[in-house]
């Protein structure tokens, strides 16, 4: 390698005359320091600066990703909860209707296998629908299946039809 470039400096430098090498170097010396500015430190320091201004958020981001990693570890080891059967699930979602006074608009409560039950009902709050629906979802992991909603003339009423199933059917 050492030999090339000596053949280069042999073929090319030194038989230049003597003005036209100090005229090449002087122009080296010239172009060299904007050279460097422009195609080094200005790109390296308008990166450092992007970084800079990015850095807040990508730390949010990490300690984000640090919480939710947590999350999925407990998440992960949280007991299996038991899939109830059709009758127990029915019996449950009973007691729960019973508890927000909505066993009365109900008109249909069957049991569907493995571990399923299908209700309807013609007229009923949508609000108290959703509200009882969210309770059975937090508090005993019943989840629905298929929902049919259908808007009736009177404002917040609606006809639903729907399978619900506990939350653990793998």
């Amino acid at each position: 390698m050492k030999t090339r470039w000596q053949e280069l400096r042999d073929t090319h430098w030194r038989k230049r005359p003597i003005q036209e090498r100090r005229l090449l170097t002087v122009a080296a010396l010239l172009l060299l320091p904007p050279l460097y500015y422009f195609l080094l430190w200005q790109p390296a320091h308008q990166a450092l600066n992007k970084l800079h201004k990015n850095l807040p958020a990508l730390k949010a981001q990490a300690a984000k990703l640090r919480e939710q990693s947590a999350e999925v570890e407990a998440l992960q080891h949280r007991p299996q909860l038991a899939a109830l059967d059709a009758i127990a699930l029915k019996a449950s979602i009973k007691e729960s209707a019973q508890r927000h006074k909505l066993f009365t608009l109900l008109n249909k409560l069957e049991t569907q296998e493995p571990n399923g039950v299908h209700i309807s009902s013609d007229a009923i709050s949508f609000s108290a629908w959703l509200n009882w629906l969210r309770d059975l979802q937090l508090e005993q992991h019943i989840r629905a299946d298929s929902v049919s909603i259908a808007a009736l003339p009177q404002s917040g009423i609606v006809k639903i039809s729907a399978t619900l199933s506990n939350g653990n059917t793998q």
